[in-house]
């Protein structure tokens, strides 16, 4: 399902979060480090309970050497279409801003329909969601912090969106506490919170919380906070520097990978 936002915490840069709830209690993340681009890699088939059946495609959530921040997450799962998660990729790839990010994420949807989702794209000078349905977009710049979970605030709840329990109570926390968060910390408490019981920003009933994600850019450089596993558990936080642009090269790569806390983290 996921719940994702983004804020700029006291001036000190911008920030992009996600919680990734998925449809079994433990997953390992499939990364991409490039030169250009990382990227957490998305996967279509989030709710099903057999890793042997993964399905992976596009990024969860990433950033690209400009500074650009991105990620996505569900609204509703329908056969036939693209997956959101190539959207974050083609935002990230074809983006060096929120306004190209977005125009490119709209061209896409024009040549074929995408599973329908919200993406969040931060940079240095604003914001954006992308609300996505098939062929149809809209585009919000974003004022403020902002948070998503699984409906379409502009559009409205939809009947057959996969989530009609548990999305609009967790947007409710995760927007009230976005709007106050100062911090990274403030933000990790967020992702673990469980200010609707068991329905909360962590979650654990329909769906569980499986990684927990940071994307603080500042002073030029993008920093990865990551936490694996239900974030209310209080696990480690891995603070990763991905090897964007000139920090890029194959052993920074290769150690990127190492310190990244998955078991399919390495390169195939």
């Amino acid at each position: 399902m996921c719940t994702i936002g983004c804020l700029r915490p006291g001036g000190d840069g911008y920030v992009l979060f996600k919680n990734k709830d998925f449809g079994r209690a433990h997953f390992d993340d499939r990364i991409v480090a490039e030169r250009e681009v990382f990227g957490v890699e998305g996967i279509i088939t989030w709710a099903d309970s057999d890793p042997d059946q993964d399905r992976f495609s596009g990024f969860s959530l990433g950033a690209n050497s400009a500074g650009l921040l991105a990620c996505d997450s569900n609204v509703r799962t329908l056969p036939d279409h693209a997956n959101y998660d190539d959207l974050v990729e083609i935002a990230l790839r074809e983006g060096s801003d929120t306004a190209t990010g977005a125009a490119a994420v709209r061209a896409a949807t024009e040549k074929k329909p995408y599973l329908w989702g919200n993406v969040l794209l931060v940079d240095g000078e604003g914001a954006a969601a992308v609300e996505v349905r098939g062929h149809r977009t809209s585009v919000m710049s974003l004022p403020g912090p902002t948070a998503r979970t699984n409906h379409h605030p502009r559009w409205g709840v939809h009947p057959e969106q996969d989530d009609t329990v548990t999305s609009q109570t967790r947007w409710d926390s995760a927007q009230y506490q976005t709007e106050r968060a100062g911090s990274v910390e403030d933000v990790f408490a967020l992702l673990g919170s469980h200010d609707d019981g068991d329905t909360g920003v962590c979650n654990h009933a329909l769906y569980r919380t499986v990684y927990s994600y940071v994307l603080h850019h500042r002073a030029g450089e993008t920093t990865l906070y990551v936490r694996q596993g239900a974030p209310c558990a209080g696990g480690r936080i891995y603070e990763l520097t991905p090897p964007l642009g000139e920090r890029w090269s194959p052993q920074a790569e290769a150690d990127f990978r190492a310190a990244y806390p998955s078991a399919r983290a390495q390169a195939a």
